[in-house]
């Protein structure tokens, strides 16, 4: 029988097993509240000598930043090791591990004080770790880009003093990724090795150093992927983690070659981006592409490129780059904007370190990374720069261009009504460029060839063009070009120039170019082959549109006419040789694209020379001619003839007038003659102020003769043994049609008190003695003072003129001077009789020319023609 004392022992036992049932009850209630576990349920339970077993394990844990579910299957802790420190089991071992995560809202962005990584923390947290950790097999779902996405492998884990080495193999569209972590040293110098292999070619290793020193952290490390031939697999791993629905990352390359190092100093402390961004130290890459690489909206990439910066507080500097990159098949959205002649297939950069450049911009001074480039760009249009550069090697950015050749070829550009062909260009220029400006200056030797540039209107042969300091200043914000000017001096030169207003020959142009994106301007000297010179000045805004303005210096025609040889238009049987010519123009065209508005001075001063079979001389006057969009003005400002000579010498002559007519009827305006006086055989014919419609089918001219004297007459028409004198005036009604000139019933007499004729002519006599019928008009002409002499006249359209002359008049010596009548009626085929008049040895040789082929042209059309 149990004593007393036994029971009571019993009871205390018991009931102190209560108690620490109840107080384990309340610290395990408590402990589940404070991780915030709601669930926590095992099932299948088993104990070993081996260890602790159990069948299924499933722990739910809930708290302001969302939820976990864990769920683990046959989960193994062994005796081995055993430890009654946390963690207390070192051999842990899971066949299933099933875990989700569900955060609560979206995390927030990182901050430039959020930690990356604390050394610290690390060292504190390892000791956790169990020495032996195995999952066979795991799957995590996990937010990410798409949503929700999973995450499937196997782990195993071994810690050792100072030292963690995890294995991480992830299965993904029966891709093989695996990744090996080897972590050894302690918070104060730990080193980190990683190496990924996929589908057991190895991709990717890293090797990073962290230790501590007197000046902060020391962060070494070196990246190396010497054949990145598995980037498929990264790509389709990356897509499914890393992009919403409906986007696609750029496929990877199928072949690469990366290599980085870096020794950064870092401040003390867990390691946060501020601090990353105060780092200084040594950073070295390089990438390798020996297969082309397709970026969408770029192209094709190969190529190798190789950099090195240093930094100093969070400034980093570049120190080398050096790049030998080949882009094929570009993208249409980098060469929309260009015209199609720029639509090239590649681009090819080199860029090589270069010796320092001299006279360097104040903000390049100290911090310039001097480097050579070689651009080139083959397809329609094949262009190469050649330069040597100053780049900035920290912010802010900023490059300097020096001793650059920019050659560039084209077989033939279409653009707008133009077309090229054989475009070349060499151009030498320095220039410089930052994110506010950029400036460039084409320098001697620069030169741009055509081998032939046309429109419907305009064709040029042999083009080039050249300078000597054209500069270009833009302003630019974000990418985007604010404001530029353009200014310099311009030289264009082309072999051949065929427009239907000018004779084909060559034309040289020098002169300054100023344009912004509000005008352009250009100012300089405009010559032709033909020696013609002129000043010309140009002006164009969206404002006032075109403006331009033309002058001719004086002209010396002694020295030859370069418009004869200039102007299609010009006359052919016009020859000036002499005096001097001057000319100014202006056009003017409204923004709006309408016709453009002309105004014209021409001033002439001693003009000579010979128009068809008229010789001219002693010619001045001005010439205003105003053409706008609706009519023609010209005006005649006291033209003077000193002598025209079409075998009759005529003038002094004076003559003023003007001409209008509408754009579309140029031929059919309104003629206003307000002086018209010439001096003629020593009288004056004139035309009385009057106006005249261009619109009618003939326009009548009353020509007034005024006193013209017999005896010029005779002297410029000899006749053998005639002579007289007398003075005559009359009117002639002069008419003009398409069909020639002609005249009708005109009047010629002379004034009182008459004249006298005297015809001694033994010609003359003979007919008289031979025929008594005529001895009497022979005999009464050798003297005849006549009193009256009046003729009606007549001219044809072929050339004919006709005179019915009455001649009243006495000889004194004739039966004691008695009054004697003549009705004369007389012919003259005037053309011919003033080339004859023309063929003496006094008139020019070009005269002498005409004139005979003038009358071999009327004897061909005289001869009659055949049936």
């Amino acid at each position: 029988m149990i004593s007393r004392r036994a029971w009571l022992r019993i009871i205390s036992v018991f009931v102190l097993l209560l108690l620490l049932s109840g107080y384990a009850y309340l610290s395990w209630a408590r402990l589940l509240e404070r991780y915030a576990i709601r669930q926590l349920d095992w099932q299948g339970p088993s104990l070993s000598f081996e260890g602790i077993t159990l069948a299924h394990l499933t722990l739910r844990q809930q708290d302001s930043s969302g939820g976990l579910l864990v769920q683990a299957e046959q989960l193994r802790l062994a005796w081995r090791s055993f430890s009654f420190a946390p963690p207390f089991w070192q051999d842990i071992q899971l066949g299933r591990l099933l875990l989700a995560w569900q955060p609560a809202a979206k995390p927030a962005e990182a901050q430039p004080n959020d930690i990356l990584f604390d050394p610290q923390a690390l060292a504190t947290a390892l000791p956790w770790l169990p020495l032996s950790l195995r999952i066979d097999g795991f799957s995590a779902e996990l937010p990410c880009a798409s949503g929700r996405c999973t995450l499937q492998g196997d782990l195993q884990a071994l810690r050792r003093e100072r030292a963690l080495e995890l294995r991480l193999n992830l299965q993904h569209d029966a891709q093989h990724l695996a990744w090996l972590a080897q972590l050894q040293g302690t918070a104060d110098e730990a080193s980190l090795q990683l190496d990924l292999t996929i589908n057991q070619h190895p991709q990717l290793s890293l090797h990073s150093s962290l230790s501590n020193s007197p000046d902060g952290q020391l962060w070494q490390g070196t990246l190396s992927a010497p054949e990145l031939n598995e980037a498929a697999a990264l790509h389709s791993w990356l897509s499914v983690w890393a992009l919403a629905p409906g986007l696609q990352l750029p496929n990877l390359p199928s072949a690469a070659q990366l290599a980085a190092n870096w020794q950064l100093l870092l401040p003390p402390g867990a390691l946060t981006l501020q601090r990353l961004y105060s780092a200084s130290g040594q950073f070295e890459a390089a990438a390798t592409l020996p297969a082309p690489w397709a970026i969408p909206g770029i192209g094709q990439l190969q190529g190798n490129l190789d950099i090195a910066a240093r930094g100093e507080q969070g400034q980093w500097f570049a120190e080398r780059l050096t790049a030998d990159l080949q882009l094929d098949q570009l993208a249409p959205a980098w060469l929309g904007d260009l015209p199609p002649a720029l639509h090239n297939d590649s681009l090819h950069l080199r860029i090589q370190p270069s010796a320092p450049l001299g006279g360097l911009p104040a903000n390049l001074q100290g911090r310039a990374l001097p480097l050579a480039i070689n651009l080139r760009s083959d397809g329609a249009t094949t262009l190469e720069l050649q330069a040597q550069l100053a780049l900035a090697n920290a912010p802010p950015w900023a490059v300097h261009l020096a001793d650059a050749q920019l050659t560039a070829s084209n077989p033939g550009i279409a653009f707008a009504d133009w077309k090229t062909r054989d475009l070349k260009a060499a151009l030498k220029l320095n220039g410089y460029l930052d994110d506010q400006q950029l400036e460039l200056k084409l320098l001697k030797g620069s030169q741009l060839n055509l081998g032939e540039l046309a429109s419907d209107e305009l064709r040029l042969s042999q083009l080039s063009g050249s300078t000597d300091g054209l500069q270009l200043h833009a302003q630019h914000q974000a990418g985007s070009l604010q404001t530029w000017r353009l200014q310099g001096p311009i030289t264009l030169a082309t072999q051949r120039l065929e427009q239907a207003a000018l004779k084909p020959q060559g034309w040289h142009w020098h002169g300054q170019l100023a344009a912004t994106q509000e005008q352009v301007e250009l100012n300089g000297q405009l010559s032709s082959a033909a020696d013609l010179q002129l000043r010309l000045q140009l002006q164009h805004s969206a404002n006032r549109g075109l403006q331009a303005q033309a002058q001719l210096p004086e002209l010396f025609l002694r020295a030859g006419n370069p418009l004869a040889s200039t102007l299609a238009d010009w006359p052919a049987l016009l020859d000036l040789n002499n005096g001097r010519l001057s000319a100014d123009a202006h056009l003017s065209q409204a923004p709006n694209g309408s016709a453009p508005s002309v105004q014209l001075d021409l001033s002439g001063k001693g003009l000579a020379g010979i128009y068809d079979r008229t010789e001219l001389t002693g010619l001045d006057g001005r010439l205003h001619l105003e053409l706008n969009p609706r009519q023609l003005d010209i005006e005649l400002v006291n033209l003077s003839l000193e002598q025209a000579n079409p075998g009759i010498p005529i003038g002094p002559l004076q003559l003023r007038g003007r001409y209008s007519a509408p754009i579309s009827r140029l031929d059919k305006g309104q003629l206003h003659v307000q002086q018209a006086q010439a001096m003629l055989l020593g009288g004056t014919a004139q035309l009385a102020p009057d106006r005249w419609n261009l619109r009618q089918d003939s326009l009548l001219f009353p020509l007034e003769l005024r006193g013209l004297k017999l005896d010029r007459l005779f002297t410029l028409y000899p006749t053998e043994g005639l002579a007289g004198n007398g003075t005559l005036d009359g009117q002639l009604p002069l008419r003009i049609s398409s069909g020639g000139i002609e005249i009708a019933q005109g009047q010629m007499a002379a004034r009182p008190p008459g004249g006298r004729l005297q015809f001694d002519s033994e010609r003359i006599r003979a007919l008289g003695q031979s025929n008594p019928a005529m001895q009497l008009v022979t005999q009464s002409l050798e003297d005849f003072h006549f009193t009256t002499l009046n003729s009606q006249v007549n001219y044809d359209q072929q050339g004919t003129l006709s005179l019915a002359m009455r001649l009243e008049g006495q000889n004194p010596a004739i039966e004691q001077g008695r009054p004697i009548h003549f009705n004369i009626n007389l012919q003259e085929d005037i053309p011919s009789l003033l080339a004859s008049l023309q063929l003496t040895d006094k008139v020019s040789e070009i005269i002498k020319q005409r004139v005979q082929q003038r009358i071999l042209q009327r004897r061909a059309a005289a001869i009659p023609k055949g049936p």
